[in-house]
């Protein structure tokens, strides 16, 4: 995951050069959609729903929701995104974090589940 990143960074950084957007959306708020980004698009792959088409309109629809929660639209976003990903430094550590949260999470997810299984190795009395 981390190669693929790096890679999105170097080739969206070497065709692009972008001007701060007027509303440029805080690293701090960019961290936190893009983590949201990532679980809607990992939430669609596990849906395993065969068709592109289908598994795009399913995550235009949470993409939708992650940008009203925040009170930003596409275009903002898009800007903003390509705003980071023209600071190739800023953006590495920016995904850094996302992966870090993302590992977090999971991994605060998997305690869980493993702590809410029942025991099956105790005898009834």
């Amino acid at each position: 995951m981390r190669a693929r990143i790096l890679l999105l960074i170097g080739l969206l950084s070497a065709c692009s050069t972008s001007d701060k957007p007027e509303n440029l959306i805080p690293e701090d708020k960019m961290i936190t959609l893009l983590e949201e980004v990532h679980v809607a698009e990992n939430q669609v792959n596990n849906l395993h729903m065969g068709s592109a088409d289908s598994s795009l309109v399913v995550y235009k629809g949470l993409e939708k929701e992650i940008f009203k929660k925040y009170s930003i639209d596409t275009a903002i976003y898009h800007a903003s995104f390509k705003y980071y990903v023209a600071r190739p430094e800023q953006f590495k550590a920016m995904y850094e974090k996302v992966v870090k949260d993302l590992e977090a999470k999971n991994e605060r997810y998997l305690k869980k589940q493993r702590t809410s299984k029942p025991d099956t190795t105790k005898k009834p009395i």
